[in-house]
């Protein structure tokens, strides 16, 4: 007989691990033509740097490198953990991930334009045929992999 504590224990043990996901290829169909956008946004006074004109570089790298992180969220969705901690059937604390990864070519750069006088904003553009030729490459390095 299982004690009411170790089933309470094997039962979260595989829900969350049931939870897991991976997602290696893009979600985008093949033959999507309409391109997408990428938008990234900086505040100028938290940049590391010794002068304001150095924060404001900081903040335009800054709010690209935004702009290409959201490309690869649409593209290749976003990989979320969460952990958590349970004392007498209540839930303590609970720590949140958040990850993503991919690759991105052929981006062209829209704009980069101050936000009023404390951030920057920068848009990407990614086309139609630099997507289909990203999802056909990460099909055949997933199946080379498998073979």
């Amino acid at each position: 007989m299982l004690t009411r504590g170790f089933r309470l224990l094997l039962f979260l043990g595989l829900a969350l691990g049931a939870g897991c996901v991976q997602n290696y290829a893009p979600t985008i169909p093949d033959g999507f033509a309409q391109p997408i956008y990428g938008v990234g946004y900086a505040v100028i006074e938290v940049q590391n740097g010794s002068s304001i004109e150095e924060k404001r570089l900081m903040a335009v790298k800054a709010s690209k490198l935004e702009a290409y992180k959201s490309l690869v969220e649409q593209l290749y969705g976003q990989y979320v953990e969460v952990t958590g901690q349970m004392t007498n059937s209540r839930i303590g604390e609970e720590i949140f991930r958040s990850r993503v990864e991919g690759i991105i070519y052929g981006a062209e750069l829209v704009e980069i334009k101050p936000v009023g006088e404390h951030s920057y904003e920068t848009t990407l553009r990614l086309g139609g045929s630099e997507i289909d030729d990203m999802i056909e490459m990460t099909k055949s390095t997933a199946s080379a992999s498998t073979d």
